[in-house]
């Protein structure tokens, strides 16, 4: 936990411009403007095995950074997990390009990257990212295809998440958030990671008047309803342990250097 603050502090301190919102857990959204922002992440997951793609029951810590200029949106992130006396850690980097700006309607970006696994193992991103926003209420979408660089892993994962949230005050939306991950296990009988599993609960997102800070957090029961009877490395935000049904929640501290709003 110490290594991650520390990289969490480190980002915050070089963070050249404003910040943006992050009002899902699972799903990405982009700036609504062309304005320079740059917003830094700190996630952490509890649960019954959650949150990690070992064996080991310790939660995945996660630092991300998210910046956005003109049409263009980066993101990084590097996920720590203790086993034992020691880390592992992920690394993963994505550029998403927006097609549809958000403030003349519906957004639609898109884009990929490389993500690095624990294992050893290189995984090519490619997400879709869409959305609409109201006066009062959000609705985002992802769609996120993975391409393990394995032959022992599948040809294609798929992974879709769906966020609804609204305003309740001036600092305060509801919401729920809805995550599918391999869902391609729904039809293929030998899905690598164990089959199709599902959360689905209450969010809640916290940005004060100054917009310095934000908090978001999510929760609620897992669901395997396809069950392969296989298990891998893969990192994956619900637990690998595809037989029994169980929680998780997970919750995101970010901070940036001028208003979120």
């Amino acid at each position: 936990m110490r290594l991650s603050l520390a990289i969490s502090l480190t980002l915050v301190i070089a963070a050249p411009a404003a910040a943006q919102q992050r009002p899902f857990i699972f799903s990405v959204v982009t700036a609504p403007d062309s304005k320079p922002a740059v917003r830094v992440d700190y996630d952490l997951g509890l649960g019954e095995r959650a949150f990690q793609s070992g064996s080991s029951n310790q939660p995945e810590q996660r630092v991300g950074v998210q910046a956005s200029r003109g049409r263009l949106t980066l993101l990084a992130r590097v996920g720590i997990v203790e086993t034992g006396s020691s880390y592992q850690s992920s690394q993963s980097g994505e550029a998403l390009y927006s097609v549809l700006r958000p403030e003349r309607g519906p957004a639609l970006a898109v884009g990929g990257g490389v993500l690095h696994e624990a294992d050893g193992v290189n995984v090519l991103l490619a997400r879709v990212a869409t959305g609409h926003t109201g006066e009062r209420w959000r609705l985002q979408g992802n769609l996120l295809f993975q391409k393990p660089m394995s032959e022992e892993r599948d040809a294609v994962d798929l992974i879709t998440s769906v966020g609804w949230t609204r305003k309740v005050g001036r600092s305060v939306s509801f919401g729920v958030e809805v995550l599918g991950e391999d869902l391609e296990g729904f039809w293929e009988s030998e899905e690598a990671e164990g089959g199709a599993r599902l959360l689905a609960g209450p969010s809640l997102h916290i940005a004060p008047a100054d917009g310095r800070w934000q908090v978001v957090a999510t929760g609620g029961p897992m669901f395997h309803p396809a069950d392969s009877g296989r298990a891998s490395g893969a990192l994956r935000d619900l637990p690998p342990d595809p037989h029994r049904v169980s929680y998780a929640i997970k919750a995101s501290f970010s901070i940036g250097l001028t208003s979120m709003r």
